[in-house]
């Protein structure tokens, strides 16, 4: 898990998928049944209670829970509405990379997995809710892109940058996978952004 004492850029990272992992002993007693009114959001989650650590002992039992937000949200975001669930439970949560395979980790049903002869959990202790629909996460409908579009444009307008270079780090160092596959589609839009707030940065020349 990535520790936010330990890395300050986690606090501005956006992603619209995060996984928490806690400890049931401080969650909440009825967070299997309450989950949904909770987090009020798409969810996925197992727990691990069959899990070894590298000493072959039995692992404290532990829940993984993805949540799915409609839109981007922030560290922030993602980790208070974790904390629905406990507030002890959750002291952090990560965004997810790659929907499909953090889905699958649910159940240790990935190849690292079956490398490291993790315990494969039953598909039936996957639990879903409000909605979770891993197919359709794996696709971005054009709504999404425009909206990502929309939102990667602010970023320009919001925060002055002339430097396409300096918006292309920005990207990969703050938002998930899917905003890159933006920037590579509309380049062009963005560098022209770019150079908008640049222009206008320039100091007039008499006559004009």
């Amino acid at each position: 898990m990535i520790k936010t004492e330990q890395n300050n850029n986690m606090i501005t990272t956006k992603a619209r998928y995060w996984v928490g992992v806690g400890y049931p002993e401080n969650m909440i007693d009825t967070w299997k049944e309450d989950i949904g009114d909770l987090v009020q959001l798409p969810f996925a989650y197992c727990v691990h209670d069959k899990d070894i650590n590298g000493d072959g002992e039995d692992r404290k039992t532990h829940v993984h829970i993805i949540l799915a937000f409609p839109n981007t949200t922030t560290y922030k975001n993602a980790l208070n509405v974790f904390q629905r669930l406990g507030k002890l439970a959750f002291n952090t949560c990560e965004p997810v990379i790659n929907i499909r395979s953090k889905y699958e980790y649910l159940i240790h049903n990935t190849e690292e997995c079956r490398k490291k002869k993790k315990h494969l959990y039953e598909v039936s202790e996957r639990i879903t809710g409000n909605n979770f629909d891993i197919g359709s996460y794996e696709q971005i409908s054009l709504g999404q892109k425009k909206q990502m579009r929309t939102e990667l444009s602010r970023l320009i307008i919001d925060n002055n940058i002339m430097n396409y270079t300096d918006f292309y780090a920005e990207v990969i160092s703050n938002y998930s996978d899917d905003y890159e596959e933006i920037v590579s589609s509309y380049s062009g839009h963005f560098e022209r952004l770019c150079k908008g707030n640049y222009l206008k940065s320039c100091p007039k020349r008499p006559g004009m």
